[in-house]
């Protein structure tokens, strides 16, 4: 409940366009007693808020601005959310009072973790993050009650993980993140903390390498992704950046001048840089279409999905990658260039048949 005495008393003293002074004189007080009423800085005894009321013509309830917050769940669950958005620490409050009057309901104990979460990292507040761990592990036991399809036991014991590790506890931290790395969601971080952190390097190394090599597959899964969008729409421009970027990261990747995974994926990359161009610039557009057929006709000749022709990735044992584009590196090629413009068909074949 919020009161808006203050505000209510310089609002209607102004309504009636009376200054601080004629107010006072008003109400037989002094001009300092209107001032310190108007800034919050104390308040009318009840004898003189009936006399201000009845001098404005409103009712005490109208003149003290009673504004009821709704407390049902939902208003609180939003009010908790919005704070955190926002970055309102009055949501600190609003949690405060949710997880006492709802503490058996999910939705209440995870926003209210979310938000202890967020402000205590930001203030460096001991107490916020461990309110935020008990909110977590009470949204644990009250799992069932999720309707949120991204939020599930790993998101939440990840959550604690973290507030662990921010509150110095680094090797329990990590011990949760180790026991909750469904498709190694958390090898990044965990290779990080043990190198970082722990001193352990030979085991983050194998974390870390793991990591990378994921990120290589999400990379090139982004990409396609992108690739039907930029081409329906006509953004070559955009096309040609990304591909750009993307041939430069896998490059960094490749070890030595041998044929590696890397090839049969950086040939069908330098086809679709060669028809960003085509009709910019046909020479440079040949040049690229060139390169993209010799890189895939030499992966497709000796294949090697090898993880030791990886830059930077260290196992104990050597690992074979896989993918889904198909036998080949030339069949992606040719799936992309099918169905283009038959002029571009006509000069992707020309080519081919050049170099074949």
């Amino acid at each position: 409940m919020k009161i808006r005495l203050g505000e209510n008393i310089k609002e209607n003293r102004k309504r009636l366009n009376l200054t601080q002074e004629k107010l006072a004189e008003a109400l037989g007080v002094t001009v300092g007693a209107v001032h310190k009423w108007e800034s919050g800085m104390s308040a009318p005894e009840l004898s003189m808020l009936i006399k201000i009321a009845a001098f404005f013509e409103i009712s005490v309830d109208v003149l003290l601005g009673y504004e009821i917050k709704n407390n049902s769940l939902d208003s609180m669950i939003k009010l908790i959310n919005e704070s955190s958005a926002k970055k309102d620490e009055a949501g600190i409050e609003y949690a405060d009072t949710a997880i006492k009057k709802y503490p058996n309901n999910f939705e209440i104990m995870y926003c209210s973790a979310k938000l202890y979460m967020f402000f205590g990292i930001g203030k460096n507040n001991r107490e916020l993050l461990n309110k935020s761990i008990d909110c977590f592990e009470k949204s644990m036991a009250l799992i069932s009650q999720n309707k949120d399809h991204e939020i599930n036991g790993n998101v939440i014991m990840n959550n604690i993980a973290n507030v662990y590790i921010c509150l110095g506890n680094c090797k329990k931290g990590l011990n949760i993140l180790k026991e909750n790395n469904p498709s190694g969601i958390n090898n990044a971080l965990i290779g990080s903390l043990l190198s970082g952190q722990l001193g352990e390097m030979d085991e983050a190394e194998t974390y870390l390498s793991w990591a990378l090599s994921s990120n290589f597959t999400t990379l090139v899964t982004i990409y396609m992704g992108f690739l039907p969008i930029y081409i329906k729409r006509k953004s070559l421009d955009d096309l040609n950046d990304l591909t750009r970027l993307v041939i430069n990261y896998l490059e960094g990747l490749k070890k030595g001048k041998g044929v590696s995974h890397i090839d049969k994926i950086l040939g069908p990359l330098y086809c679709v840089l060669s028809y960003t161009l085509w009709n910019k610039d046909v020479k440079e557009s040949e040049k690229l279409m060139k390169k993209a057929l010799k890189i895939s006709t030499a992966f497709d000749a000796a294949p090697d999905y090898s993880s030791g022709n990886f830059k930077f990735v260290r196992f104990d044992q050597d690992y074979m990658g896989y993918d889904s584009l198909g036998d080949s590196s030339l069949t992606v090629i040719e799936n992309f260039v099918k169905d283009k413009e038959k002029k571009f068909v006509k000069f992707y074949e020309g080519l081919k048949a050049e170099i074949s």
